[in-house]
């Protein structure tokens, strides 16, 4: 028979492996012609010569059929020739399914079976795509299967069609209809959307196109999705990495419990949840296990995904489909940007329903395949992902002021500097993760290269300026930034004075060797921060004494506004200082309560429940101050005010008192710049003997004489500075009396 002439070289008992994916389609899709051939036979027997003839050929004749089958019918159909069909698919079945075991024991990559596999499809379901396939490698079948769907229009299979060539029995169509369910993984993740074809009359008539992104994973397997490569990557476990510098029992944890529980999940999938601040290692630990364990890793960054929620949506389901088609683990990064409460507010829009993305988040979990690992920069609860996760949690640090040290240096080995560089001092400055050291070094090596005669080698001030722009933080928002412009010459403070500031300073300097080579840290659990109290006068120096301070440990400054933190309404006010220490402690910022004890009083006796909730606030307060581990000045006009309980929590009290003669001297001539003309009848002895004022009512004078002086083109005289002292001391509700002025009453 005709039948077994054209089928002989499929029935061959050597059967060699196949070369790669296409060799086995080419297989399939010639095993498709036969289920093709068969369904023609059963159609043209139900049909008289003369009516196949009529309708069937107006478009697409017979003879073309045949011609593209490379099958001619016989002129009489029967059972014979039916049976004879069945028997040679059947044949090519065996030998198809014989060669694709040994195939893949031999380790060669098959589409077809690696799609069946990832996405759990049946034989019905993997029918049904290389159906859709078919199409896309012959242009014949658009013709075949116009025909066998009497409409010329319709160039894809449909639905019917399917199930009429891969369903024999009636328990097989109708469980083949399952497959097309809006959740079934076929419709969901490898056929294009049909919801443009719900107006057609039945859901038989749905055409099956494969979905874009599969097209182009079978001609380009390796690519990421177009529409996802904005926020993800792929890590093979063969690339190079470096070693682990810290948390190496964090990596022993991680690796143990992945081995037990993949041995012991009991059909739970696997769920690493790891928290920690941005640069703390969670993702380099993740890619250390990846390798260990030979997964391909797929990383998503959650902040940079739509806002949308129906593009959110569909990007959450384009990722499970990538992850299945790699056969990769999902690993989402900065999750708490989605996670109500957590959400960043500069990230998210204000038109993001962040408590829908999370719901659509733990939604989509659910059919990734496991393990999964999630990463966020706060701390999230093991109960968000219990209910169908086996569990492990881990939380990193910020590393102590030796681990930090040691980073410093080993990074450092990689530049040239202008000048050495202590790195215990960076490392007690700077409270930064392992990712902010080396930001902070590539970018002080780039500003270098900037400079024309540095050839590349850093400097202390490039790596301050580095390092400040790591620090991503909102104080802007509450606070004033000061730029510094003091230094120690400047100060004109008594002696003991000076010597405390600078012993503040070298508690900053020196911490590392404090708490990490000699092991304090481990007896101190909290108060490792500097917190120091000026008390004084106004004007007496405690601003320009918190901006030497600035420059001396060459950190950035910031001036609380207490108007802005300070609220009527009950919580907010303890919220806005948790605000404003979180934010300085990823910036490293000095906080400088100006005027503090508006806010730092005494605590008030119990009267009512204002009063109560008052001393909460202050209570607050002192516990913040004492856990920040950076500079905090608080600045007070009355010293008596402050509370003793807080008093006990301070490392330093500072006292400014009023300056005497000489220094009001000092300080008068100090505030002139060199640039500045000052005429020869300024007499600095009248003017610190007879006004007996404070060092920022000088700085007022001698800065309104100038303008003074400008006005009329002139050198700053004697004229100048008496008048502007007349107005400064109108503003200061004091009256200049003729006696004040003695000898100088004339030029006033």
């Amino acid at each position: 028979m005709a039948i077994e002439k054209n089928t002989d070289d499929l029935n061959t008992d050597v059967l060699d492996t196949y070369q790669d994916g296409w060799e086995h389609i080419n297989d399939e899709l010639r095993l498709l012609d036969m289920r093709i051939r068969l369904h023609w036979q059963l159609q043209s027997s139900l049909i008289a010569e003369g009516q196949l003839q009529q309708f069937k050929g107006l478009v697409i004749s017979k003879q073309e059929v045949e011609n593209l089958l490379d099958y001619r019918l016989p002129d009489k159909q029967s059972k014979q020739v039916l049976s004879g069909l069945r028997d040679a698919i059947h044949k090519m079945e065996l030998n198809l399914q014989s060669r694709i075991k040994r195939s893949l024991e031999s380790g060669v990559f098959l589409f077809l079976e690696h799609l069946a596999w990832s996405f759990d499809l049946n034989a019905f379901e993997r029918n049904c795509l290389l159906l859709c396939l078919a199409i896309e490698c012959e242009r014949k079948y658009e013709k075949l299967f116009a025909y066998l769907q009497d409409d010329l229009t319709c160039k894809y299979p449909t639905i019917d069609l399917a199930i009429k060539l891969f369903c024999e029995s009636k328990e097989d169509r109708i469980a083949a209809r399952m497959a097309f369910s809006m959740e079934a993984p076929l419709s969901k993740y490898l056929l294009e959307n049909n919801e443009e074809n719900t107006e057609r009359n039945t859901r038989l008539s749905y055409p099956l196109k494969l979905n874009s992104r599969l097209l182009e994973y079978f001609y380009q397997p390796l690519q990421i999705d177009p529409l996802l490569q904005a926020y993800t990557d792929f890590f093979h476990p063969y690339q190079p990495i470096g070693a682990l510098l810290l948390d190496h029992e964090i990596q022993e944890r991680l690796q143990a419990w992945w081995e037990r529980a993949l041995s012991e999940q009991n059909g739970r999938k696997l769920l690493v949840l790891l928290s920690g601040p941005t640069g703390s290692g969670k993702f380099f630990q993740v890619q250390h296990l990846c390798c260990h364990f030979q997964f391909l890793l797929f990383s998503v960054d959650l902040s940079q995904m739509p806002d949308d929620k129906h593009a959110f949506a569909k990007s959450l389901k384009n990722i499970i489909r990538e992850c299945l088609l790699k056969n990769a683990v999902p690993c989402f990064r900065k999750v708490n940007i989605i996670r109500p409460g957590d959400a960043d507010k500069e990230a998210v829009s204000a038109k993001t329903n962040g408590t829908g993305r999370w719901r659509m988040f733990l939604q989509a979990l659910e059919e990734m395949p496991g393990p999964v690992f999630v990463l966020s920069s706060t701390p999230l609860e093991q109960t968000d992902f219990a209910r169908i996760f086996a569990v492990l949690k881990s939380d990193f640090n910020i590393p102590n002021e030796l681990g930090r040290k040691n980073l410093w240096e080993f990074f450092g080995k990689s530049y040239t500097f202008a000048e050495k560089i202590d790195w215990g001092q960076m490392a007690s400055k700077f409270r930064f993760t392992p990712g902010q050291i080396k930001n902070a070094l590539l970018q002080a090596y780039e500003s270098a290269c900037g400079h024309w005669d540095s050839r590349g080698r850093i400097s202390i001030d490039d790596l301050h300026t580095a390092c400040f722009a790591q620090g991503r933080h909102y104080l802007g928002k509450t606070a004033l930034k000061i730029n510094p412009v003091y230094s120690w010459k400047d100060l004109i403070l008594p002696a003991d004075t000076v010597e405390l500031l600078m012993n503040a300073c070298k508690h900053m300097k020196f911490r590392h060797v404090v708490f990490g080579q000699w092991g304090f840290a481990k007896r101190l659990a909290y108060g490792r921060g500097l917190s120091i109290l000026f008390s004084g006068l106004p004007g007496t120096g405690k601003t320009m004494a918190a901006q030497v301070i600035a420059n001396e440990l060459q950190l950035e400054l910031y001036r609380i506004d207490l108007a802005q933190v300070v609220s009527k309404y009950i919580g907010e006010t303890e919220k806005n200082l948790r605000q404003i220490f979180q934010e300085a402690e990823s910036s490293n910022a000095i906080l400088f309560f100006d005027e503090a004890d508006a806010l730092f009083g005494k605590r008030s006796e119990v009267k009512d429940s204002h009063d109560r909730y008052a001393n909460i606030e202050i209570s607050y307060l002192l516990q913040k101050v004492e856990e920040y581990d950076g500079v905090s000045i608080l600045a007070t006009n009355l010293m008596k005010n402050i509370d003793e309980a807080f008093v006990r929590r301070i490392s330093f009290i500072i006292e400014f008192p009023f300056p005497d003669a000489e220094s009001r001297k000092r300080i008068w001539r100090s505030m002139f710049p060199g640039e500045a003309p000052v005429h020869k009848d300024l007499d600095f002895d009248f003017l610190a003997r007879r006004f007996e004022i404070a060092g920022g009512n000088i700085k007022n004078i001698v800065v309104a004489a100038a303008y003074l002086a400008a006005q009329n083109n002139d050198a700053i005289r004697m004229q100048h500075i008496l008048k502007a002292t007349k107005y400064e001391y109108q503003k200061i509700g004091r009256v200049l009396l003729r006696e004040d002025l003695g000898e100088y009453y004339e030029e006033l």
